[in-house]
C-alpha cells in the first residue's frame, strides 16, 4: 500500500500517543462500539428516509431539535463544514457590503474571511494582554460601550468566547451592552461547546443572551473534527437568509457521518457525558492543582480571573507556563512527545495547553503531570524570556480585506515589509489568530516580533521562506 495519510494515521494510532488535544472524544472512547464498526457502512447520502440538510423535513430536523434543547437555544443548525462555515453564514446573514462590524482583534481567522466574503468594513478592538505570558485575554466592557456609544454606523459584534487557553471575558455584560445599542452579537464558541452541560464551568453565550453562537462541538465534547453547531438565540437575524448563508458555506453532499456523531455528541450528554464531564473538571483542577506545587512551572488559573478583562476560565484547559524555566513552549512539547508519549493541543513562546475531556481519566491526567515535572531537565536557554518583544498593536487599516485581496501582489523578505500593506494573513499557528491582515500597514514592531516567532519555531503561516505577500500599490 503507498497512501501516506493513511499511513501517518495508523502510524499514530499505533505508537499509541496520548492525546491531551482534540477532538474531544480522543480516539473514539466515547461513541458505541456498533457505531464505530459501522461507520464506512453508514457513509452514505440524501437517500429517502435520511432526510436533507439543507432542506431538513425528518431525521437531521429532529436531531437539530433535540440539540436545540440540549444546548438551550432557539434554533440550531448542523455545520459539516467546521465552526468556520457557522462564522462566515453568520455574518453573511448579518451584514452587508460596506456595514462596519466592531470584531476583537484576537478572533480567529476565519471571521477576518468573513469580512473578505462580506465586503464588510471591520472596526477592531483590541483585547487586554497579559504580557508575563504572552497570552491576548478579554475585552475591557468598558471600551466596548464606548467603542458602540461613539460609532452608531456598527451593526453588529463579533466575540470570541473563551479565548483558545480557555479564559472568558464578561459575556452577559457584553451581550447586555451590545443590545443595549441595539446590535447584533455574533459569538465564536468554538472552544465552549461543552459550557451548557455542568455549573462547574462558564456561562455559555447562549445563556447570556448572544444572538448568534459557534459552538466546534468536536473540540470539548465527543463528534467527529470538522462538525459545528450555530445556534440562533434571537429574533434580530433574518431566519430565511440565515438558511440560505448556511446552504451558501456548507457542502451540497453533507457527510452523514459527521452529522450522525454530533447527533451521538448531543445524547451522550444528555445521557452520562454530564457525569463524565464532572469527572474531567476533576482531574483537571487535580492536575493544575499538582503543577503548581512544581515552582517554577505554572498552571494559569484563578490569578487571571479578575485581570485583563477576564470574569472566568475553563477549568479543562490547562495552560502550562514554562516561561520561567527557560524553555519554550515547543520545546516543552517536544519534550513530552519523545518522552512520554504525549501531544498537547498546543504550544506557544512561553506555554503549552494540554486539553482534558470527558474522554479522560487520572492514569492519563497523572503521565501528564509526570512528564511536565521532567520538564525541569530540558536544556535551558536564557535568552527565551529577553527575546520576545511586547505584543504588537493593531496596524493601520489601508483596504479592506475584502479589496486588498484583488490587488495585485508581489513577494519580499520580512526585512523589507515596513511601510508596505499585506495582501495576506500572518497567523502564527496554533492557535489561527492574525497578527496582520489584508489591507493593513505592516509595521517594524510587527516585523520585529514575527521574527521572534519564526526563530523561536512557531509555525507562521503567510511566511514563505521569511518573505510575504504585499500589495504593488
Amino acid at each position: 500500500m503507498t497512501a501516506p495519510l493513511y499511513e501517518a494515521l495508523m502510524n499514530y494510532v499505533k505508537n499509541q500517543i496520548i492525546p491531551f488535544h482534540m477532538p474531544g472524544h480522543k480516539q473514539g472512547s466515547t461513541f458505541p462500539g456498533e457505531y464505530l464498526v459501522n461507520l464506512a457502512k453508514i457513509d452514505l447520502t440524501e437517500v429517502p428516509g435520511l432526510d436533507n440538510l439543507h432542506n431538513p423535513e425528518g431525521p437531521i430536523l429532529e436531531a437539530q431539535k433535540l440539540a436545540a434543547k440540549a444546548f438551550g437555544a432557539r434554533e440550531s443548525f448542523f455545520l459539516v463544514n467546521g465552526t468556520t462555515s457557522g462564522i462566515y453564514a453568520a455574518m453573511y446573514a448579518a451584514l452587508n457590503p460596506d456595514d462596519k462590524v466592531l470584531i476583537m482583534r484576537n478572533s480567529h481567522k476565519s471571521v477576518y474571511n468573513g469580512l473578505v466574503l462580506t465586503g464588510a468594513i471591520p472596526v477592531y478592538i483590541n483585547p487586554e494582554i497579559d504580557y508575563e505570558d504572552g497570552i491576548p485575554m478579554g475585552v475591557d466592557i468598558n471600551k466596548l460601550e464606548e467603542y458602540l456609544k461613539k460609532d452608531e454606523s456598527i451593526k453588529a459584534v463579533v466575540m470570541t468566547y473563551p479565548n483558545y487557553y480557555g479564559f472568558c471575558s464578561d459575556i452577559t455584560g457584553i451581550s447586555d451592552i451590545v443590545h443595549k445599542y441595539n446590535k447584533i452579537l455574533i459569538v465564536d464558541e468554538a472552544h465552549g461547546a461543552h459550557f451548557p452541560f455542568s455549573n462547574n464551568l462558564p456561562l455559555s453565550s447562549i445563556q447570556a443572551g448572544a444572538d448568534i453562537v459557534v459552538q466546534s462541538v468536536h473540540k470539548t465534547l465527543s463528534s467527529f473534527t470538522q462538525s459545528s453547531i450555530l445556534h440562533l438565540n434571537s429574533d434580530r437575524i433574518d431566519i430565511d437568509r440565515l438558511k440560505y448563508s448556511l446552504s451558501l458555506f456548507q457542502s451540497t453532499s453533507p457527510s452523514y457521518l459527521l452529522m450522525s456523531s454530533l447527533d451521538l455528541a448531543r445524547d451522550y450528554m444528555e445521557k452520562e457525558g454530564k457525569k463524565r464531564l464532572e469527572k474531567a473538571i476533576i482531574l483537571a483542577n487535580y492536575a493544575r492543582y499538582e503543577i503548581n506545587t512544581l515552582g517554577e512551572i505554572r498552571c494559569l488559573g484563578e490569578e487571571i480571573v479578575g485581570s485583563f478583562g477576564i470574569v472566568d476560565f475553563d477549568r479543562t484547559k490547562l495552560t502550562v507556563s514554562v516561561k520561567n524555566l527557560c524553555i519554550t513552549g515547543p520545546e516543552a512539547e517536544r519534550f513530552l512527545r519523545e518522552n512520554f508519549n504525549i501531544q498537547v493541543e498546543v504550544a506557544d513562546t512561553f506555554n503549552m495547553l494540554a486539553m482534558v475531556t470527558l474522554a479522560d481519566d487520572k492514569e492519563r491526567v497523572d503521565l501528564l503531570i509526570k512528564g511536565i515535572k521532567g520538564l525541569k531537565n530540558v536544556k535551558k536557554d536564557k535568552k527565551t524570556a529577553e527575546e520576545v518583544a511586547a505584543y504588537p498593536d493593531t496596524p493601520e487599516i489601508v483596504l479592506k480585506p475584502s479589496e486588498a485581496v484583488r490587488q495585485k501582489t508581489k513577494l519580499i523578505s520580512l526585512e523589507e515589509a515596513e511601510g508596505r500593506i499585506s495582501a495576506d494573513f500572518i497567523i502564527p499557528y496554533p492557535p489561527g489568530i492574525p497578527l496582520i491582515c489584508p489591507g493593513e500597514r505592516i509595521k517594524k514592531d510587527m516585523v520585529k516580533y514575527i521574527n521572534v516567532l519564526y526563530n523561536k519555531g512557531i509555525k507562521v503561516l503567510g511566511l514563505k521562506n521569511n518573505n510575504l505577500l504585499v500589495c504593488e500599490i
